[in-house]
């Protein structure tokens, strides 16, 4: 099948970002966010990687090329049908990462293995966000551990890995909220606020300074915000109960 790829480029979507060659699946990623997310594992080339979050495998293609092996954690099992014959090195967990990751970081620690890159993507609530960066940060790294946290510019998100107490955790070195600035009223999303990579970099030694979290587009986050969908349902939620009931 021909692409016209000026007529993907006019559209103003993800498509093409020019990786398609290498990576076939489409995933729900910025451009900026790919190349980001490509050039991260290309230099880290993790031993061990761990995905909260599969969905049609986009991103687990990228993760599954450059480490050594990868554990995918998601509620749906048709993710392991789908998916499993393509990614040999990929060990699908499937179920609620709130109760799988916990367990596969005690077992990772307890084995000595060293895990090395992290991509929590699953639950997007707000308590669903922090579980996971707690569960996670719970690991004690014997190298280098980059964690990227995706949806940062979405606010519930972002209210969830504000929540965590990147202070407390002595082997926290680097938190950034807008490592990758996200994206406002996306195709089908009017008015919402979405995508955004934040970092946190875990070492082995321990922390000896107080640590700055770092939100570098604060300000456009905050002004983006007063003009989306998030600002009118969090003023007004309390009447979402009268709204479903008048749906009826």
């Amino acid at each position: 099948m021909i692409i016209d790829k000026q007529s993907l480029i006019n559209a103003d979507t993800n498509s093409p970002s020019f990786t398609e060659d290498e990576f076939a699946i489409d995933w729900s990623m910025t451009r900026n966010e790919r190349y980001c997310f490509i050039q991260l594992l290309q230099k880290i080339k993790p031993k061990i990687a761990i995905e909260i979050g599969t969905f049609n495998g986009g991103s687990l293609q990228v993760i599954s090329k450059y480490a050594e092996k990868v554990y995918a954690i998601d509620t749906d099992a048709s993710v392991k049908e789908r998916l499993g014959s393509k990614f040999k090195n990929v060990e699908f967990l499937i179920g609620d990462s709130k109760t799988i990751a916990p367990q596969l970081i005690q077992t990772l620690q307890e084995n000595n293995d060293p895990l090395e890159f992290v991509l929590i993507d699953g639950d997007h609530s707000t308590n669903g966000v922090y579980q996971d960066i707690k569960n996670i940060l719970n690991y004690k790294p014997k190298t280098s551990l980059h964690i990227i946290l995706h949806d940062s510019f979405n606010p519930t998100c972002r209210k969830g890995m504000k929540l965590y107490d990147y202070n407390k955790n002595e082997n926290v070195h680097y938190v950034e909220l807008d490592f990758i600035t996200g994206i406002f009223s996306p195709e089908g999303l009017k008015r919402q606020m979405w995508g955004g990579f934040a970092m946190v970099l875990m070492l082995a030694e321990k922390r000896s300074t107080p640590l700055k979290i770092n939100e570098s587009q604060k300000k456009l986050h905050n002004l983006i915000y007063l003009q989306s969908f998030h600002l009118v349902n969090n003023l007004f939620w309390f009447l979402k109960p009268l709204f479903n009931f008048l749906k009826k």
